[in-house]
């Protein structure tokens, strides 16, 4: 039982949720709700341990799934929102390592599109963006100017319904994707508001792309608009600027279904017949 904010696990606990200590917590990570939980185990990362409320029992179908190794605690309810203050406080949640770093030249042998997030700051909109990557395909993740650990923030974890542990994500700086992007013979792809050349072109390209998604207000970096190969626009009607961000990213990544997945796509921008 760990009941009191003394406890040793609710020190590691409070460490991890504000990451005051990340010399402390290192590679750490907390996965709230059983679903993710699942899914970090699927994608092969360790539990630590796992927690569970007063009113919360963990369900047989979960304590098979992990290996007798796993420390299980029970949480009590008013050590529980001491320690969450205004977040969402899970009633049942893991300790867990997060994926290993890894390098670009790890997406390199991927034959299939990369997504690109560059200067994403809100949580819900990266692991929407991240769960339909998995859901059209996508072979890895390039977070720009961030820590790799940021992408398992609990709030992206959660968003992302655990497909997040499904990807490869690699965080760089944008000269160093430029780099890659000319050494590999990746195009990099740029989405604005205003371009000369709309989506839908991009479902006829024939090798991978780095899709690159920017914030909804400041678009992408320069950088990489001055070195992109394509610059994309998705056509509205009416008086609307700009789409959110993750529904940009849908309707991108649909385009590419046809490489990505092996299924048919428009290459003209028109609708898929239905």
């Amino acid at each position: 039982m760990v009941d009191s904010l003394l406890h040793p696990q609710a020190v590691l606990i409070r460490a991890l949720l504000t990451r005051s200590k990340a010399n402390e917590v290192g590679d750490l990570i907390l996965v709230d709700d059983v679903e993710n939980i699942v899914q970090a185990r699927r994608a092969g990362l360790r539990i630590r341990s796992i927690f569970h409320s007063e009113d919360a029992a963990l369900g047989l179908d979960l304590l098979q799934q992990l290996p007798g190794s796993v420390l299980r605690y029970e949480l009590a309810w008013r050590t529980s929102k001491k320690l969450f203050g205004n977040d969402r406080a899970s009633r049942i949640f893991a300790i867990a390592e997060a994926p290993p770093s890894r390098s670009l030249d790890a997406l390199s042998p991927i034959r299939r599109d990369i997504v690109v997030l560059d200067g994403i700051g809100i949580s819900g909109n990266v692991g929407a963006i991240l769960r339909t990557c998995r859901a059209m395909g996508v072979g890895g993740i390039v977070a720009l100017n961030a820590e790799s650990l940021a992408i398992f923030d609990r709030r992206v974890i959660r968003a992302s319904r655990g497909h997040v542990f499904g990807l490869p994500v690699v965080a760089t700086r944008p000269d160093e994707l430029v780099r890659f992007s000319a050494l590999h013979g990746v195009p990099l792809v740029v989405m604005q508001p205003r371009a000369a050349t709309t989506i839908g072109t991009i479902a006829s390209q024939p090798r991978p792309l780095a899709i690159v998604l920017g914030g909804e207000r400041r678009g992408p970096s320069p950088a990489l608009v001055a070195a992109a190969t394509l610059r994309l626009e998705i056509p509205m009607i009416g008086a609307v600027e700009s789409l959110n961000v993750a529904a940009a990213a849908a309707i991108a990544l649909y385009c590419r279904l046809g490489f990505n997945g092996g299924r048919p796509s428009a290459h003209d921008g028109s609708p898929v017949p239905t």
